[in-house]
This record gives structure tokens, sequence and C-alpha cells, in this order.
């Protein structure tokens, strides 16, 4: 049996005394060393990097806004689209639901726009023969529209020339 009266309590007080100042050692370390990462993150993100050759009365920022918005107004006036006749396809016989009928827009370059309005029968084949094959459990899911537009895209990219079809746009979209 242990007799309590055997233990020396001083040696064990001498080693749990000796792991806390390590711990706070660590401790106080790793909060510094976050501190210092915040103090120096919130520097880099709230001081302005200012430039030798500027003046302190003019910023640069608004003209590269300005540029900036003068390409995107540039890019949309390149941009045409092309829209499809809407297409109705009948789901298979065991669907709860009938008929699609789907109504899509074609993101084009100006350059091709005559080639894809020249293409939509081809296309129109392309959507009838894909989306017959197409589950209606796959046309349900919240997630279809995304799948649905990035396959449709896929199939007219390889019917058309090369960047012809950049983009595809899924404007109607009923089940019935």
């Amino acid at each position: 049996m242990i007799d309590l009266d055997d233990i020396d309590l001083d040696a064990s007080e001498e080693e749990t005394s000796a792991k806390p100042p390590m711990l706070k050692t660590l401790a106080f370390s790793l909060a510094a060393a976050l501190g210092l990462g915040a103090v120096a993150a919130g520097v880099a993100f709230i001081v302005p990097v200012t430039d030798d050759k500027a003046t302190g009365d003019q910023c640069e920022a608004p003209v590269v806004v300005e540029n900036l918005h003068e390409k995107q107004t540039k890019h949309y006036q390149e941009i045409a689209f092309v829209n499809l006749e809407p297409l109705i396809i009948t789901l298979g016989p065991n669907a709860a639901s009938r008929y699609l009928k789907i109504s899509i827009s074609l993101e084009t370059s100006e350059g091709d726009l005559s080639t894809v309005e020249h293409l939509k029968p081809k296309f129109r084949d392309v959507l009838n023969t894909y989306l017959r094959a197409v589950e209606e459990a796959d046309l349900v899911e919240p997630s279809a529209t995304t799948r649905l537009r990035a396959q449709i895209l896929r199939r007219l990219q390889v019917v058309a020339p090369t960047g012809a079809v950049a983009n595809v746009l899924i404007t109607d979209f009923i089940l019935s």
C-alpha cells in the first residue's frame, strides 16, 4: 500500500512550475508573431502606395479606372448575341413533366455574327439531339442549368469555327 507521507510534494511542484513558464513563453511568442503579422497586413492594405514621380496633389487611380471603363465599353460594343428560336423538347415516357421549353442566346463577336447566324439550323439540330438524351432528373436538379449550359456550349463550339461561340445564355427554361 502507498503511504501518502512518503510522497515528495516538493518535487512534483518543481516539475509543474517549470512547465508553465515554457508554455507562457511559447504563447507569448505566438501572440507577438500574430500581432506583428496583423500590423503588417493592416499597413499594407491601409497605407497608400506613393510614387516618387507623383506630386502630392495628383492621384493616378482615376485614370486607371477610366481606362478600365473604356476597355469594358469597347469590349461590350464588340459583343453580339444571336437568339435561337425556342426549342420544345418532348421528354421521355416516364418523365413527370412532358415538355422542356428552352430559349437560348449565343454570345459571339461582331466579326463572327454572320457565321453564327448562318449556322443556326445546325445549332438547333445539335441542341435537339443533345436535349432529347438528357434525363428529366438531370434537368430538375438545382445545378442543372450550369451543367446544361456548359454541355451546350461545348457541343456548339465543336460545330462552329474556333472562337465563334463565346458563351451560351439560357433565357427561358420551362418544364411543363
